[in-house]
């Protein structure tokens, strides 16, 4: 074997280690929120008669959870107990869908010293929230008037319901969910139990092995990355939402799923268009944990479960069908990113007011 191969295949163990260790800074970043934020996730939780109250309270939940899949599956084990109704749980789910994407929004910042590297990043990031924005713009309003998601959803129930025995070979955990939360828990240990700690000392590792990662692939072929992903994975947009699907139904997370290709964009592996059904495929892998937790529950239960579900499905069907709105959430990431790289308090005056800012102040205005 040539020293050339050896490089090269060294450098390859050296991408799965580094972006092993990624997906270790980036679940003991979310672990350190959720467990900062989990009680005022919970005290917001609360039963509400308006639905755009609901909406905001599944986007901040979800942020503050750093997972849709936790927030959506509480959703749906209140629903089966009772606690909360259906008109509140299908806005709080919509909103969960927006709440999850701050985590690529803060692996982009990484990049943010970067120049193009950044733009590229910062792009792949905002197209999600993009998507998800304008899914509930249009599909809010029509399902608060109509509720064609929650009837069509009770259909599906009531044809389901019943037929179901058991789900515990489904219920199998991930492999690699078990492997990435081991490494987050061996890092907690030289924490000192301290939640500040354990979120500074999570993001220097996912930044760290961020900008590794990067470097590693640019020092590969970088010709030939692509080749493999423009024919294998992300050759057709079809492809790539099934890939994403899987993706995120292995790893249990769409956080986690969507997050690896920002440093994919900010290495110029990945375009933004190549990314773009990618994330659209995590939102639809995202809804099997809530699926899963609703089948033993009760019909309402899994009435919500179904319900993401298909609020992802119609999404992607009319903003991503439709040509002349599948652009608009491409040409606002684009012109975003613009606006960033010219002014670098900009990523983070987005992410504190979108994620943090607004649904907030609607809560506590509603409330």
């Amino acid at each position: 074997m040539s020293s050339d191969s050896k490089n090269v295949g060294i450098k390859i163990l050296g991408v799965f280690a580094a972006l092993y260790l990624f997906l270790v800074g980036i679940k003991g970043m979310s672990s350190a929120i959720k467990n900062m934020g989990s009680d005022v996730a919970e005290s917001i939780f609360t039963t509400t008669s308006d639905p755009l109250v609901a909406l905001f309270i599944g986007i901040l939940s979800t942020v503050l959870f750093q997972s849709s899949s936790t927030t959506t599956s509480l959703i749906v084990g209140m629903v089966s107990s009772g606690v909360l109704g259906l008109a509140g749980a299908v806005p709080m789910i919509m909103g969960a869908n927006i709440g999850t994407t701050v985590t690529n929004t803060i692996v982009s910042i990484g990049h943010l010293n970067r120049g193009n590297e950044f733009k590229r990043a910062f792009a792949a990031s905002t197209v999600h929230d993009f998507f998800n924005m304008m899914a509930v713009i249009i599909l809010f309003p029509l399902e608060m008037a109509f509720h064609g998601i929650q009837r069509s959803a009770e259909w599906i129930a009531s044809l389901m319901f019943g037929k179901i025995q058991s789900v515990e070979i489904l219920k199998a955990k991930s492999p690699i969910k078990i492997a990435i939360k081991s490494g987050a828990n061996f890092v907690e240990q030289f924490t000192f139990d301290n939640n500040i700690f354990y979120l500074i000392l999570s993001i220097l590792i996912t930044f760290a092995m961020l900008y590794t990662l990067v470097k590693i692939l640019r020092s590969l072929v970088l010709k030939k990355v692509e080749a493999f992903f423009d024919e294998y994975i992300f050759k057709t947009a079809l492809r790539a939402i099934g890939f994403g699907v899987i993706l995120t139904i292995m790893v249990q997370s769409s956080s986690i799923t969507t997050s690896l290709v920002v440093p994919l964009a900010g290495a110029g592996v990945l375009t933004l268009r190549q990314i773009f059904p990618f994330t659209l495929g995590a939102n639809i892998g995202t809804t099997v944990t809530a699926l899963l937790a609703a089948i033993t529950g009760t019909v309402a239960a899994l009435i919500a479960a179904i319900s993401h579900l298909l609020f992802n499905i119609v999404g992607i069907l009319v903003v991503y069908g439709l040509p002349f709105l599948r652009v608009i959430p491409l040409n606002c990431a684009e012109w975003i990113a613009d606006v960033a790289v010219k002014n670098k308090l900009i990523p983070i005056i987005y992410l504190l007011v979108i994620f943090f800012g607004i649904p907030l102040a609607i809560i506590l205005l509603g409330r």
